[in-house]
Order: structure tokens, then C-alpha cells, then sequence
């Protein structure tokens, strides 16, 4: 029995990360039935403003972050995070490539009546220069294929503390049944907490991990809403075939008179820190 799937080396583990990350891609190319939007979270965006929903993290990253301190948000999304550091007084500096998150980020930020430097980039970017006390990627690492670079330059702009946020599962996860049973094939689930934290291990940092959760098994939706999202997750075209087959077979198992009960999508979340080498001790 090989004895190092516990003990990966760095290039190991980063090889297994980018070929999940090409599976699912892959799969995704292949059972996709709309046309890719030109911004991938056009029609979702206003879910990632602040407030939009529960943030299990938020205490455990506002214990982390201290009044005053630079935070780099990779992947910042509407604002979620950024909003809420800037009010408590940090110097939030945004990187988010979606112009739709952009446009809800600043609208968040502008209701808040705070500053946040948003950027319209890719992490890592060539050229830059900032650096930050604290570093963020929140949820936004699941389908980075080239981890290591990603990571890399995280670190080396980041003084004081790197964190990073997974679920327990990465996108579409919970739906996995649903998934195989419409498109006669098992999900390629992406890398999520575990594979991260094993990741981590193989590049020797010094880590934490703290976890959060709902305790909720199931998240009572309304229909049109559980079928959208689930769509959403299936890559499926509304009234396609398969669009049938998916909502008859989550009314046979999640159906309940006020509603469809979805599988939670996330059943708990892990809030990873870490030192970057230079800084640590």
C-alpha cells in the first residue's frame, strides 16, 4: 500500500489539485447545454452583496483582520467581506475580474458610505506591487488549476497573515445525486477544504483552521428558485429535456408542500490562516 497519499510532496499535491480542477472542467465542456455567458456571474451577482445571505465567516475573519491593517480581497466578489473590513476601518484593496461583481461591489460600498479600491484583474497579476497586512481568498480558489502560483504571490504580498476560505464541498457538490441521475455521469467535484488543507501541509505552512456551520441539512427554497439554482449547478437550458428530468426528480425527492428542501451547500465552511514564509518565525 503506497503510504505517501498522507505524506503528498508539494508537486504531488499541487499535480492532484490542477487534475480535479481539469475534470471538472472537462465534464463541464461536455454536458453543458446553454451558451456561456460573456460574464459568468451576470444573473447572480446581487447574491454576493453584504447582508444578501447568513455569513458564517464574518466573526471568525473580523477577529482575525485588526482596525487599520491593508487587506488584499482576491476574488472579492459584491463586496461580501470587503464592505464589512472597510466600515471596521481597514484599507480594503479589491481584485475581482466579473464586472457584474464589480458594479455590486461598488453599489454595496457606496450604500455603506465606505472606500474600497477595486481592481479589474486576474490573481496572480503581472506587475503587481501592493502589499498587504492580511490577505484574503475567499471561496475564490475552487477552480484555480495553477494553485501554486496563485498562492505564491499571495504570500509574497502579504506581511502579516494569509487566509482562505472553503466550503466542506466545492460548487455543486450537494447536488451530486441530482447530478449523475440527469446526466448518466458522477460529478467531477472540484478541490474544496480538505484537499486544501492537504495543500497546504505539502508546502510546510504553519496553519489553522477554524470551522463554522449552520448545523442545517437541508435549505428550504422557494421552487422557481431551487430550480434555477440547481440549473445553474447542472449547466442545463431552461426547458431542455434534461431541465424536465431534473425538476420531476427533485420534486420526487426534495419536494414538500412549501417548497423544495435543497441539500445544504455548504454543511460547514473552513476559514484557513496562515504565515507567509517570510514573515513567520
Amino acid at each position: 500500500m503506497p503510504t505517501n497519499v498522507l505524506r503528498p510532496t508539494e508537486e504531488e499535491a499541487l499535480a492532484a489539485w490542477r487534475a480535479l480542477v481539469a475534470a471538472d472542467a472537462e465534464q463541464v465542456v461536455r454536458v453543458r447545454e446553454p451558451e456561456p455567458p460573456a460574464d459568468h456571474y451576470a444573473a447572480v451577482a446581487a447574491r454576493f452583496r453584504p447582508g444578501a445571505f447568513e455569513s458564517l465567516e464574518w466573526p471568525v475573519l473580523d477577529a482575525l483582520v485588526a482596525p487599520g491593517e491593508t487587506v488584499l480581497d482576491i476574488g472579492a466578489g459584491g463586496g461580501r467581506f470587503a464592505v464589512p473590513l472597510a466600515q471596521k476601518g481597514c484599507r480594503v484593496i479589491a481584485i475581482e475580474p466579473s464586472g457584474a461583481m464589480r458594479e455590486t461591489l461598488a453599489a454595496a460600498a457606496a450604500e455603506a458610505g465606505v472606500s474600497v479600491e477595486v481592481h479589474d484583474l486576474r490573481w496572480p497579476a503581472e506587475g503587481w506591487t501592493e502589499e498587504a497586512d492580511v490577505s484574503l481568498a475567499a471561496h475564490a480558489c475552487y477552480d484555480i488549476g495553477e494553485i501554486g502560483p496563485f498562492l505564491d504571490a499571495m504570500e509574497r504580498h502579504t506581511r502579516r497573515l494569509c487566509v482562505a476560505m472553503f466550503g466542506q464541498f466545492a460548487r455543486g457538490a450537494n447536488l451530486a445525486p441530482l447530478f449523475e441521475a440527469v446526466h448518466g455521469e458522477p460529478l467531477q467535484a472540484l478541490p474544496a477544504l480538505k484537499e486544501f488543507v492537504a495543500l497546504l501541509g505539502a508546502r510546510n505552512r504553519k496553519y489553522e483552521v477554524r470551522v463554522v456551520s449552520s448545523g442545517r441539512e437541508y435549505e428550504l427554497m422557494e421552487r422557481e428558485q431551487a430550480f434555477e439554482m440547481a440549473r445553474r449547478m447542472l449547466w442545463l437550458a431552461p426547458g431542455s429535456a434534461k431541465d424536465v428530468r431534473m425538476r420531476e426528480l427533485m420534486e420526487a425527492w426534495w419536494g414538500a408542500p412549501e417548497g423544495i428542501r435543497m441539500p445544504a451547500f455548504r454543511r460547514f465552511i473552513g476559514i484557513v490562516s496562515w504565515e507567509p514564509p517570510r514573515s513567520a518565525g
